[in-house]
């Protein structure tokens, strides 16, 4: 069963290195300046939660190499595809919004596995509480902008 949790960490480590790419595209693209902040500070987000989830996964005794090409193939990403229009600010926090829920599902999803330890535990539930927070703020955004 710990090949399974290492399994759904890499997938979870594949969509947010997606997701980190994605909201660098679209921080190098967007002219909105507060707008460019923002992603630009989930950018900075995402790459940390990389480190921690490569770090989880070596503990673990996971490969991160090999083990995130082949969830690679199943991962679904979190960012919806194709990329909003960027010129359409409201169509990209929407998206963002939608990316965030993906994400909640799948810590939602990986925190209930009995096999994680309370120090691991913590440190997801600690992405969770962000992504939670994000939807409530993006939402807020998007509410305004309507």
């Amino acid at each position: 069963m710990e090949n399974n949790i290492i399994d759904v960490l890499n997938k979870i480590l594949t969509n947010t290195l997606d997701y980190k790419q994605v909201l660098q595209k679209l921080a190098d693209s967007i002219t909105h300046p507060p707008t460019t902040d923002k992603l630009n500070q989930l950018e900075d987000i995402a790459e940390k939660e990389t480190e921690k989830l490569i770090r989880i996964v070596s503990d673990l005794g996971g490969d991160v190499e090999s083990s995130e090409r082949l969830t690679d193939q199943k991962a679904i990403y979190w960012f919806p595809r194709p990329l909003p229009d960027v010129g359409d600010n409201a169509s990209v926090w929407a998206s963002l919004i939608k990316a965030e829920r993906n994400k909640e599902v799948d810590y939602k999803s990986l925190l209930e596995h009995q096999e994680i330890d309370r120090k691991t535990k913590n440190v997801l539930k600690s992405h969770l509480k962000k992504t939670e927070s994000n939807i409530r703020d993006f939402q807020s955004i998007l509410y305004e902008m309507e």
